[in-house]
């Protein structure tokens, strides 16, 4: 997903979705990851799901998380 400001955006939709660049639509790629982010994240998945699109981490509504929320603790 990439993300834009409305300004940039003919439609108004802030979140583009298309694939990777120069990968299939249905590409996947394997990122190795530490032993215990992989247990953080299957309880993360444990506790709390995934979007109905698969997302792992959405807002309370089931949307998109908004960019500028990402630094606020």
């Amino acid at each position: 997903m990439v993300t834009a400001g409305k300004q940039w955006i003919d439609n108004g939709v802030v979140h583009e979705i298309h694939s990777l660049k120069r990968r299939a639509t249905k590409a996947t790629r394997a990122v190795p990851i530490p032993p215990v982010l992989v247990f953080m994240l299957r309880e993360h998945i444990r506790q709390f799901g995934v979007a109905p699109d698969g997302r792992l981490f959405r807002n309370a509504a089931g949307k998109y998380i908004d960019a500028s929320a990402y630094g606020i603790t």
